[in-house]
């Protein structure tokens, strides 16, 4: 005999209620509640969670080394060479040597001068000791000339004082000493003019 309709519905409803519980115990597992504990809290609250790039603190800037200028003085001039074109001054210089054209030179005492090139013009205190090779080229001192060698045509030399000795070696180059030459004269061209002021 079959059951009433009403019973049937009873059953399937007493059948399904465990079911139903069963369920929901099982999703309530996979979606824990502390997923949700979070929110609009402090991302540091959660120990799983952790800083973006972003909001991690930046340590401040190190400061650079400001170059400090060197308490050593500026050495002195041993050996320089003067080889561009151009208007120079320079103290006291052990060794100058001026290489090129078109260069010009006021220095202060010189213990040699070496003059290598044409049209080039030098004017100093002092000159230990004048080596000239080249042509055209005007070497003025206002307090004496050491040595002077020569071997080109042309130049112009000028002592304000007097001259050591003198070694001509080229044409027309002219070696004016106001106090004299002091030593040997040699003369190894043509039309040269060594010696005191005419």
């Amino acid at each position: 005999m079959t059951p009433p309709r009403s019973t049937r519905r009873t059953r399937s409803l007493a059948a399904a209620l465990p079911l139903t519980i069963v369920l929901a115990t099982a999703l309530s597992a996979c979606t824990p509640l502390s997923l949700f504990a979070n929110w609009g809290g402090s991302p540091r609250s959660s120990q799983g969670s952790h800083q973006t790039p972003e909001a991690a603190p930046t340590a401040p800037p190190t400061p650079r080394a400001s170059r400090t200028p060197s308490g050593t003085a500026t050495p002195d001039c041993i050996d320089r060479v003067i080889s561009a074109a151009g208007v120079y001054r320079i103290d006291d210089c052990e060794n100058l040597t001026v290489a090129g054209s078109n260069i010009k030179v006021t220095a202060a005492h010189l213990g040699t001068l070496t003059v290598n090139g044409d049209s080039l013009q030098v004017l100093a205190q002092t000159i230990g000791a004048l080596d000239i090779n080249g042509s055209l080229n005007d070497v003025q001192a206002n307090d004496g000339i050491g040595a002077i060698v020569i071997t080109g045509d042309r130049n112009m030399i000028t002592s304000h004082a007097s001259v050591t000795s003198a070694i001509v070696t080229g044409d027309d180059n002219t070696v004016v000493a106001d106090g004299g030459v002091d030593g040997a004269v040699e003369n190894n061209g043509q039309r040269n003019q060594i010696g005191a002021q005419p």
